[in-house]
């Protein structure tokens, strides 16, 4: 009698797997019915970095892990073309350069299901220091190890960097970032940009 029932028992526990698949199965079937997006929902998605400019996307038979991506700038033609050429209005070459190179571009709420591109770009903390050792060798001569100086030197960096993250969150407005730079150089002199 005691066989019986066990035997009754595994009987019906191996019917109920048969029913809704294996755990092996269940993966296969995830694997390959990937619908969703992946990269763009991850918890710390910040947005879409300068160096994804033309991603052509991953949007395959397999699913669709990061949508195609092209940088548009904003504010119509002041950040767009070269200030050289004839008919283009006046182009504002430095912030062209940081939203080109630096400048991440924010995303809607990376909690829907379909996070797309704002057109509001920013600059993190790390992203400014690079650009400011960028701007320090081109408009001072103060290049590499010596621009480094320059920015550790009683803290310079992070005091100008903290005046201008009022709010802590880890990120300045590109479009106007000028005025980072401006009070990040003051002692050398004026920032011509």
């Amino acid at each position: 009698m005691k066989y019986t029932a066990l035997i009754c028992l595994l009987g019906s526990s191996q019917a109920f797997k048969l029913g809704t698949g294996s755990n092996q199965e269940k993966l296969y079937d995830a694997m390959n019915l990937q619908t969703d997006k992946v990269l763009e929902l991850l918890p710390n998605w910040d947005g879409w970095h300068p160096h994804m400019e033309e991603f052509p996307g991953t949007v395959n038979e397999f699913g669709n892990y990061m949508q195609p991506y092209k940088r548009v700038m904003p504010q119509g033609e002041v950040f767009v073309g070269n200030a050289a050429d004839e008919g283009y209005y006046p182009v504002d070459g430095f912030t062209q350069n940081m939203l080109t190179k630096y400048a991440v571009e924010g995303v809607t709420d990376p909690k829907l299901k379909n996070p797309q591109p704002t057109g509001s770009f920013y600059l993190t903390k790390a992203a400014a220091r690079n650009a400011s050792v960028e701007v320090l060798c081109t408009h001072f001569s103060k290049c590499g190890a010596e621009a480094e100086k320059y920015l550790n030197f009683e803290n310079k960096y992070d005091e100008a960097w903290a005046y201008y993250d009022v709010n802590s969150t880890g990120r300045i407005d590109a479009i106007g970032v000028s005025q980072f730079f401006r009070y990040l150089v003051k002692p050398l002199g004026s920032l011509d940009i």
